[in-house]
């Protein structure tokens, strides 16, 4: 096999991957009544909470006039709320909301633990790792 029928095999394969794991995660994911961009928002809020609406367009790739209203609808259902930047008048920041301690997210962890599982269980961490350091490197090459 030579070089480009090694690089393309990769290719289907990991758009292959992305495919079947997207259908998982999509079926889950409105098993909870949400959207998968719903659901994409609040895990990318949940990593890091406090961004602006510009910081989660720009990480999940949904333009800001979509986003701003599927933020208005999370918001309206008491999963997250908008505060004011204390450096920034015109911003706002991102939280998701907690009740009794916990966020929206809490209960869902232990589903997503065991699909992870399901998917990476056979794999050790240390091949996790250097598969995401792959990964990482591959996305850098096509984002420069």
């Amino acid at each position: 096999m030579d070089r480009f029928e090694l690089q393309r095999d990769v290719g289907w394969l990991i758009f292959d991957v992305s495919r079947l794991l997207m259908r998982s995660f999509e079926k889950k994911v409105r098993e909870v009544g949400l959207t998968p961009h719903q659901w994409r928002v609040l895990l990318q809020i949940g990593r890091r909470e406090g961004q602006t609406q510009t910081e989660i367009a720009e990480e999940t790739e949904i333009a800001r006039a979509p986003l701003g209203r599927l933020l208005d609808k999370l918001e309206e259902q008491g999963v997250i709320e908008r505060r004011q930047d204390p450096h920034d008048r015109r911003a706002k920041r991102i939280y998701l909301v907690e009740r009794e301690g916990k966020t929206f997210m809490e209960p869902f962890r232990q589903q997503a633990k065991e699909q992870f599982d399901t998917v990476y269980g056979k794999l050790a961490d240390s091949e996790l790792l250097e598969l995401i350091r792959m990964l990482d490197h591959i996305k850098a090459n096509i984002q420069s």
